[in-house]
């Protein structure tokens, strides 16, 4: 891989990442679920004791049960991007995500802050997001 495949990899992915918590924040079900490995995995505290979510069903699903109704603003900062191989690369994002009151519940509080570990797979030429586990690291309320 050149420098320039490898620079254009790492935008690329940033741009999937931006679109990820666009369809979340918009709303965009069957978009989110076409930028999802079909094997994806969710990581979070509260669902590690049952040992995460697997595959675009089930992820749509939880995340339509958190965001569905509630408006929701998810911000991502300084990515540090590793393309590992011309079809895998993970990345490490600080994120921000922002709640109205009345729709704060579990790890979701009104201002969290942490960050997100992730890895990409790309797929008959398009990136995609193959797994994302939330470190938060702490809010405010």
């Amino acid at each position: 891989m050149t420098d320039l495949e490898r620079l254009l990899a790492i935008e690329d992915i940033r741009n999937l990442r931006a679109r990820y918590t666009r369809f979340i924040d918009t709303k965009q079900w069957d978009q989110l679920a076409g930028i999802l490995s079909r094997d994806i995995t969710l990581d979070l505290p509260s669902l590690r004791a049952q040992g995460g979510v697997r595959g675009v069903e089930a992820f749509i699903s939880l995340v339509k049960s958190w965001f569905a109704a509630s408006p929701s603003l998810h911000m991502n900062y300084l990515p540090e991007i590793e393309v590992l191989s011309e079809r895998s690369a993970r990345g490490i994002w600080g994120q921000e995500h922002f709640l109205p009151p009345a729709f704060r519940r579990g790890e979701f509080h009104g201002h969290g802050y942490g960050y997100s570990h992730e890895t990409y797979e790309k797929v008959a030429g398009a990136w995609l997001m193959a797994s994302v586990r939330l470190e938060p690291t702490f809010h405010i309320d």
